[in-house]
């Protein structure tokens, strides 16, 4: 990855947002349900040892040992590694948590190094996103799986925000249309961070090429709008987001996905 893509990861801001942004007490009980689900998808079993392929401040990993998982926990930031060893500690779960620098475009595992791998809102953040792929879809042995957490091109979400958009005059700047959907750079702490909006299709068709195929499909969290309100009106939206989930509605409109690939 570029420094352009990977400075806003080290800003010492950058955690302290992310908690706000999806790290409220009502978003935490969706993830305690939807991460274990995530892991059960995959097969994973107590004693196992699963990839968290970019791991942020620790907070699935946390899940995932709790889960009874041994976790091996990968990130670009050392900011965000900092901050995941900080919590992984607190969370008394440091004996099943080891932690390693990688860049998620260039890892230095060897081919099937795992048959556990899962990344969690990360590859998003990254414009060459196909470089990411081959990486994590190598790393993957034959008949592993690998879960990837992603936003999704069709959302709901989307086309409000164009509406609302083309209401008050002011289109979104610098959207950009590729092979495996949209992206556009935003800012945040006077850095740039890029955000996807994933084709669901055209990731299927470019990860079968790559040998592995879709398992499941599951909606994640239905709107991202909670992020830009506060108050009840966030609060419903994150109830809503919970209810989506235990419904399990289809992930078609939602703003974002769980894809589950196994390695043929």
């Amino acid at each position: 990855m570029s420094q352009a893509e990977t400075s806003v990861f080290e800003h010492p801001d950058t955690v302290g947002s992310w908690d706000s942004d999806y790290y409220h007490p009502i978003a935490e009980r969706y993830y305690d349900r939807a991460v274990p689900e995530m892991l059960a998808l995959m097969g994973a079993k107590p004693g196992d040892t699963v990839l968290d392929a970019g791991c942020g401040p620790g907070v699935h990993s946390i899940r995932a040992a709790k889960y009874g998982l041994r976790v091996k926990a990968i990130d670009i930031s050392e900011t965000m590694l900092a901050e995941a060893h900080r919590r992984v500690a607190a969370a008394g779960v440091a004996d099943q948590v080891e932690f390693a620098r990688e860049d998620l475009t260039r890892l230095s595992f060897a081919d099937a190094s795992f048959k556990f791998v899962f990344s969690w809102g990360v590859i998003i953040h990254i414009r060459e996103i196909e470089k990411a792929l081959d990486e994590l879809a190598r790393i993957v042995e034959p008949g592993g799986r690998l879960a990837l957490y992603l936003t999704n091109d069709t959302a709901w979400d989307h086309k409000l925000e164009s509406a609302a958009r083309f209401l008050v005059r002011k289109p979104l700047k610098g959207l950009e249309s590729l092979p495996l959907g949209h992206g556009v750079w935003y800012e945040m702490h006077d850095e740039r961070l890029w955000v996807w909006r994933v084709n669901s299709t055209a990731l299927e068709a470019y990860l079968k090429g790559r040998g592995l195929r879709r398992v499941a499909l599951r909606v994640g969290e239905f709107t991202e709008i909670q992020r830009r309100v506060k108050g009840p009106f966030r609060r419903l939206l994150l109830r809503t987001n919970n209810l989506c989930h235990r419904l399990r509605v289809p992930a078609g409109p939602a703003a974002a996905c769980l894809h589950v690939f196994e390695r043929s």
